[in-house]
């Protein structure tokens, strides 16, 4: 057994098979991953990886586990093992390669860590621990860490979460995590502590930008998913700094200066797809790489589906709720679409946008 200590959990057991698991290339790639990809740009003490938040999701789901033996232990392992197909700078990337989820499917199946994993789980099990709701549900080990941990390192103050009562209070039913009534108000924090970080820090305007530039460089450097898969930031970025496409050395280079484009639109109001997908061809046919669309999806909000015990019934948390009603009903409040440009070339992006979309 090995201890680590941190400012989120104070001291985290390791049993010898989770060092064993850790000490993997494959997982210390993820020291090499930081956790919210551009943040660090706006908040400067963002620079927390994947690596300990992977370290905290497994010391909470072995929590819950210890309180809910019928979990079963594999999932604590499923849970340290969650991230394992990030890739570099987290979730930035997702917008051109497929979700991590399947990267962390194919690094437990070929990788050299499938050869520890193999000792004590079949691959296909494996798999289905990497799905379970203490893992990946609607209230999971996953959202706790990462809530109160990126908190903290931003700086902001919407990270007070009593996760200690949550978890407490959490029941496993056989089927989910079932939240108990003196659990939520607990619950009810974690939700409000997520819809305060999404406008403040998850979708920040120059974390936003900086990464749609990455998305063009990676576009055009034309990375195939079985290069990137493999990479860590030092990897990424030497390889963008280095291209033979001056387009890619310009990007990377306003980034590692923080000279990002402009903000030529940010906006609340959804477009209809085609007509995305017209600005999307005219912006490109016209600019190239000096202005860039940036249509996110708008955020979900899985986290009101869980279940609670109250009394004898068991019953939505967004039914009991009405603040987790109310959060759910603002959830698209801030979501934003922008136009960004290349600060030389703003005004004559403005009229492009303003005639495509007639305004």
């Amino acid at each position: 057994m090995k201890l680590v200590h941190g400012p989120i959990h104070g001291t985290i057991e390791l049993d010898d098979f989770a060092v064993r698991l850790i000490d993997t290339p494959e997982f210390q790639r993820l020291r090499r991953i930081t956790q919210l990809g551009f943040v660090f740009l706006a908040y400067p003490t963002a620079r927390h990886t994947r690596f300990e938040h992977s370290l905290g999701t497994f010391h909470l789901a072995r929590k819950i586990a210890d309180r809910n033996p019928d979990v079963g232990r594999g999932v604590i392992y499923a849970a340290l093992l969650h991230d394992l197909g990030q890739y570099p700078f987290s979730h930035t990337l997702e917008a051109i390669y497929p979700r991590h989820e399947g990267n962390t499917a194919w690094f437990v199946k070929n990788g050299g860590i499938r050869d520890i994993i193999e000792e004590s789980y079949s691959i296909e099990e494996f798999l289905r621990l990497l799905k379970h709701p203490v893992v990946s549900g609607d209230i999971d080990a996953d959202r706790m860490d990462y809530l109160v941990r990126d908190a903290y390192y931003t700086g902001v103050a919407y990270g007070l979460v009593d996760l200690d009562r949550l978890i407490r209070n959490l029941h496993w039913d056989g089927e989910r995590l079932v939240v108990l009534e003196k659990g939520i108000m607990a619950a009810q924090n974690l939700l409000l502590a997520r819809s305060m970080m999404y406008p403040t820090v998850y979708l920040h305007h120059v974390s936003r930008i900086a990464g749609a530039m990455l998305v063009e460089a990676v576009k055009l450097e034309g990375i195939p998913l079985d290069e990137i898969r493999l990479m860590d930031e030092i990897d990424l970025m030497a390889r963008l700094r280095t291209s033979e496409r001056a387009e890619v050395r310009e990007l990377v280079r306003a980034i590692d200066t923080r000279r990002l484009y402009k903000r030529v639109v940010w906006s609340p109001e959804p477009l209809e797809k085609g007509l995305v997908e017209e600005l999307k061809r005219e912006l490109e046919a016209e600019f190239g790489h000096l202005a860039l669309l940036d249509y996110p999806p708008k955020p979900k909000f899985e986290e009101k589906n869980a279940f609670v015990l109250v009394g004898e019934d068991l019953k939505r948390l967004s039914d009991v709720s009405p603040l987790v009603r109310s959060l759910f009903e603002l959830k698209d409040t801030h979501w934003r679409w922008g136009v960004y440009a290349r600060r030389d070339v703003t005004e004559e992006v403005k009229r492009l946008v303003s005639r495509v979309l007639n305004l």
